[in-house]
């Protein structure tokens, strides 16, 4: 990665993978809940018109039972080491993913051939059961 890059353009661009992960699948949790919302908004609605109610209709749930998800990225890895008060403590290396768009192909002069890709799934389970 170039050392010559403004700091905001790294923040913009650059993350470490957990945190790409984490935010797609918070996005997931994100449209899911807004989807419940409507729904419970729905069936509130049916409930209280004395005519939506009597005609036994029901709001329609829906559910993302399995999403799969496939990133193109840049991924480079970077050292980590800390240091307190001059002495190193610790080190490790850290994975980070660029998205390969135009911006970062721009910057960077990255070539798309040269990218990486990750499948993943996210996949919804029923909730546990307690015994109580």
């Amino acid at each position: 990665m170039a050392e010559h890059v403004p700091s905001q353009i790294d923040d913009v661009l650059i993350s470490p993978l957990e945190r790409v992960i984490s935010r797609i699948g918070q996005g997931l949790a994100d449209a899911q809940r807004a989807m419940d919302l409507n729904s419970i908004a729905l069936q509130s609605e049916i409930e209280n018109d004395p005519a939506l109610r009597e005609s036994g209709i029901e709001a329609t749930w829906y559910h993302m039972p399995e999403t799969e998800v496939e990133l193109k990225l840049a991924l480079n890895f970077r050292r980590e080491d800390k240091v307190k008060n001059n002495k190193f403590i610790s080190r490790k290396f850290r994975m980070y993913g660029a998205p390969l768009n135009a911006a970062y192909q721009n910057t960077f002069k990255s070539e798309v051939s040269g990218s990486s890709q990750i499948k993943f799934k996210i996949v919804s389970i029923p909730p546990v059961r307690r015994k109580g």
